[in-house]
This record gives structure tokens, sequence and C-alpha cells, in this order.
């Protein structure tokens, strides 16, 4: 390689917008690899044929996208499928942006004592004695969906093996707080009517009657933190009209609809009536 024909890393880090720290890491990890290396000196050198990749990594970095997955659309067959891989991972960011920003919404309406928070109609139910097969176990928010839908599966195979019926219905018993850095405990339960016996982690209970304060809620309103609006309702409603007794939990009746405006959920709250 010539001198009319490469670059020193100095003039490529001018050239293409990355810093002479984020090249030499580049070429530590592989992304991004000098084209020529002087055994003497240990200079790295680039052609200008590996200026295009390296902008590219510039402005994907720019965007806080994580360099295992610039690795991958690099590293993807055609432009077409690399183009995908880009549109896919900026869809997820604006899923998570959009999550981000209802977080700050609900933190502002708190703030401002709920004054555009949306209502729910909240009612007290009671519910009967219920065999349950369960099964409880820690989680992050990020695994919640698949933990939930994998325990109910599992459940409702082993049902199948036994002597036992069931129904749609479902719901998870938070006995803990799940985020980003709490895992619970949660328990997702499944009522059923005959006999079956535990397996593993599944295990046998009866729920108890009692009483619960209630909302439904649709698809939409399902979504984080969304949701939290109708755990604050019920919440309020049943302090204020009794002692709350055991754990919050989702109620899921009938299968997931497919329209957003549709009911989907129940947020219940077992609570004790105070007689005053």
């Amino acid at each position: 390689m010539t001198a009319t024909d490469h670059f020193t890393i100095g003039e490529f880090a001018r050239r293409t917008g990355l810093s002479l720290k984020a090249l030499r890491g580049y070429d530590e990890s592989g992304l991004l690899v000098p084209a020529s290396v002087d055994p003497y000196t240990g200079y790295r050198y680039y052609s200008p044929a590996q200026e295009p990749t390296a902008r590219r990594i510039s402005l994907l970095r720019r965007l806080d996208m994580p360099l295992a997955r610039v690795r991958a659309i690099l590293a993807a067959q055609n432009p077409a499928a690399a183009t995908d891989d880009l549109i896919a991972w900026w869809a997820e960011q604006e899923r998570a942006l959009a999550t981000r920003r209802g977080t700050v919404e609900y933190l502002v309406e708190q703030w401002r004592d709920g004054a555009t928070s949306p209502t729910f109609d909240v009612a007290a139910r009671v519910v009967p004695e219920r065999l349950l097969a369960s099964i409880t176990t820690h989680v992050l928010q990020t695994e919640l969906m698949g933990t939930l839908n994998g325990s109910v599966s599992r459940i409702r195979d082993h049902l199948g093996t036994q002597e036992a019926t069931f129904g749609d219905e479902w719901w998870a018993v938070f006995h803990g707080v799940v985020s980003p850095d709490s895992d619970g405990p949660i328990e997702v339960c499944v009522p059923y009517e005959g006999t079956a016996g535990p397996s593993g982690p599944i295990v046998i209970r009866l729920e108890p009657a009692g009483t619960e304060a209630a909302t439904t809620i649709t698809r939409a309103q399902c979504a984080y933190p969304q949701i939290l609006h109708a755990y604050d309702a019920v919440g309020r409603w049943a302090r204020a009209h009794g002692t709350v007794t055991r754990p919050p939990r989702e109620v899921y009746p009938t299968p997931w609809p497919d329209t957003p405006s549709a009911p989907a959920a129940q947020i219940a709250l077992p609570y004790r009536e105070d007689h005053r």
C-alpha cells in the first residue's frame, strides 16, 4: 500500500467521524480491522474502500446502537437484508421510547394529583373458593410476558393429563413488584375442576372465597405503563372501602382480543370490607 492509497488512523478518523479510541477498539474487536499495520511501528492504515463502512458504523453508533447489533447489520448478506435489520431495530427503539414517554406522563400525572389520569369503573365482587394449579417464579419486567404465557401453557399441558377440566380463564398474582430491577415473585394460576396433582414447579392449592375490588381494562390499557393507572384506581377504591388482604392480580377471563379497544383483562385486589 503506497502513501497515495492509504490513510493514517488520524486521517481516517477525521474523514469518517470515528474517534481514535473507537477505531482502536473496533480493530481489537474485529468490527473494523485496518487494511494494514506497519510491522515495525504498529501504525494502522486504512484504505479508501473502508470509508463507507466506517461512516455507517459512525452513524449507527450515533443512534446508540449496540456494537453487537452494528456487527450483525454490517454482516448482512445484502443491502436489502441490512435495511430490514435496521428498520426492525428502529421499530424496537420506537416502542421502547413510547414506553418511556408513557412512564414520564404517568409520573407527571401523579405529581399533578392525577388531574389527567384516565377513570375506571371499580366495583366490589364476591369470588368463590376455587381449586388452582399454579407456578410461582421470579422474573424481571423484560421477561414478564414470555414467563406468563409459558407458565400458562405448562399448567394447561399438565392439567390436560389429569382428571381435570379448565377453561380460558387464568390470572397472575403479583406477590412483589416486577420492574427492570425487581423480580416479583409472580404466581400464574389456572382454576380447574376435578382431580389433579402437583408436578415439578406446578403446585395445587385452594384459593379461598373473598371480596375483590376490580375493574375491566381494554387490550390497549394492558400495555405498560398505562396499566398502572388501573392498579392505582383499584387500590384507591379498595382502601377507601376496607383493608387490603392479599396481593393484586391481573385476571384474563377470555382469549387475547384482536381489537385494542376490546375488554382484555381485569385488575383485581382482594380486600375486607370495614364496617363503619
